[in-house]
């Protein structure tokens, strides 16, 4: 293979080492437009962990080729085995090429003294992807559309690998489209050189990373051009990129600025924060001395990067205002099931809600440990996101004191899900104060809704209700609700 200046700097850095031997970085992510040549880069990136770096400890070395598509899976299969086949001296160490479909591979002779021979394998990102195997390397081709999901289950392959690596390539995610939640934190930590062993490469016109610079980058200047594409112009030519540009129909030439120039600056905290509705005089107003006591509806939600989840109950009071109450918010999911099995008996819960996306690694935990759920798809997230900022501002919602939900709210940002329809949620505005206790209050809101949206069959459906202020009301009825 005869790689490009620029494809060879690349693969530099991603097999710099430090100084015990091991990948500097763990996490490496590359961002540039179109056409210019990933897919050779991920070609010699293969090659060469597949070859030339075995395990120091002579076990087996898995790599594991993702992407969001099983199409870009076998094209890159494809790209990889006619390079080997071509050459006589890697055939030789190959023991078998599987074909099958969902079994793509290249399988190693044994080394002497292995008893599992080196290998790689293809697959598209799923919740399931990659189960069952441990990785050394993952490479996630197409990363600017993989969903948190898709991401728990390939990294934690990685758990007992003493020199792991991942490798994320992608273009600029569509606002609203992409599911680009994974590759924006690798943009963000490698941009903000906070990460000691996250790397990251892009090529983009000079202030396309800064939001209130972005908007004035010229981008019909050639010289933008040639900053965000590195292989121009023997692999893409100038007058292609002129034509592209000139076609670009799109407000502001955003599909241009997006495809070709991968401009993507960084999220405007400030602005963002500008823009929230949240009258928090009106939720410090109605701080109340009451806490949720039965016939509740429970809501969970995971916090950005699966790093730490928390769950919110929602009860209605007899003067008609919805009680909220943060109750539990810690590291990881793992504990999740078990604690959201003992809050459903503790408060006799109506239902439990989450977002069928956001909490879709906890499914099955909740399934096997027996609670029943409603999951919740885009829109409606979107409608609990609407319906809490305006039931807060009107004076519908009462609360405990609680500082760690105050904070929370004070601190949490809309996030748009759908930019043309303009579905919003809430997002993490301070890296130091987790939203997801603010989403799973949103979410807890909702689900009281839905279940006084209900008919009751009978008048025991009733649910239990207090006034601000009184204390809790105990009792031992269980309210059983049929889907």
């Amino acid at each position: 293979m005869h790689l490009d200046p620029w494809q060879a700097y690349v693969i530099d850095a991603l097999f710099a080492v430090d100084a015990n031997g091991r990948w500097a970085a763990t996490e490496f992510g590359l961002l540039v437009s179109r056409q210019n040549g990933k897919g050779e880069i991920l070609v010699a990136y293969d090659l060469a962990h597949l070859f030339m770096f075995p395990r120091a400890d002579n076990r087996r070395k898995t790599t594991l080729h993702t992407a969001h598509e099983m199409k870009t899976a076998i094209d890159g299969f494809s790209r990889l085995t006619s390079v080997i086949e071509s050459q006589p001296q890697l055939m030789k160490l190959v023991h078998r090429i599987y074909t099958a479909n969902g079994q793509e591979g290249v399988v190693l002779k044994k080394r002497k003294g292995q008893k599992q021979a080196d290998r790689i394998r293809f697959v598209a990102r799923s919740k399931n992807s990659g189960r069952g195997f441990s990785a050394d390397v993952i490479v996630q081709d197409e990363a600017q559309e993989e969903s948190q999901a898709a991401r728990n289950a390939l990294t934690y392959t990685q758990s007992a690998v003493p020199n792991r690596q991942e490798l994320f390539m992608g273009t600029v995610p569509e606002e609203g489209v992409n599911d680009s939640e994974v590759f924006e934190g690798v943009r963000d930590r490698g941009r903000a050189l906070h990460a000691s062993r996250t790397g990251w490469m892009e090529w983009t016109p000079v202030g396309s990373d800064d939001p209130d610079l972005a908007g004035a980058i010229d981008r019909a200047d050639p010289a933008v051009w040639a900053a965000s594409n590195p292989a121009a112009p023997h692999r893409i030519g100038w007058d292609v990129i002129a034509e592209q540009h000139d076609r670009d129909t799109t407000p502001g030439k955003e599909a241009f600025s997006r495809e070709r120039l991968s401009i993507w600056p960084n999220r405007d905290e400030a602005a963002e924060l500008s823009n929230s509705d949240v009258d928090m005089d009106s939720w410090y107003e109605f701080e109340v001395s009451t806490w949720l006591s039965r016939r509740v509806a429970l809501a969970v939600s995971i916090g950005r990067g699966g790093g730490y989840s928390s769950i919110c109950g929602a009860q209605r009071l007899d003067d008609g205002k919805i009680l909220v109450q943060h109750l539990a918010t810690n590291a990881g999911t793992l504990w999740l099931a078990g604690r959201l099995k003992d809050l459903r008996t503790e408060l006799a819960a109506r239902l439990v809600v989450l977002d069928e996306k956001n909490a879709a690694t906890v499914t099955s935990d909740l399934t096997r440990a027996g609670v029943r759920y409603i999951g919740m798809h885009m829109s409606e997230v979107a409608a609990a996101f609407d319906m809490t900022i305006e039931y807060i501002n009107g004076g519908v919602v009462a609360h405990p004191p609680q500082p760690e939900l105050d904070d929370a709210l004070a601190a949490a940002v809309p996030r748009v899900m759908n930019k043309p329809q303009n579905l919003k949620t809430w997002d993490q505005g301070d890296p130091m104060v987790p939203s997801s206790a603010v989403q799973a209050m949103s979410l807890a809101i909702w689900g009281l809704k839905k279940t006084e949206s209900r008919t009751s069959s009978s008048a025991s459906a009733e649910p239990a209700v207090l006034s601000s202020g009184e204390s809790a009301a105990t009792g031992d009825d269980v309210l059983t609700m049929r889907f």
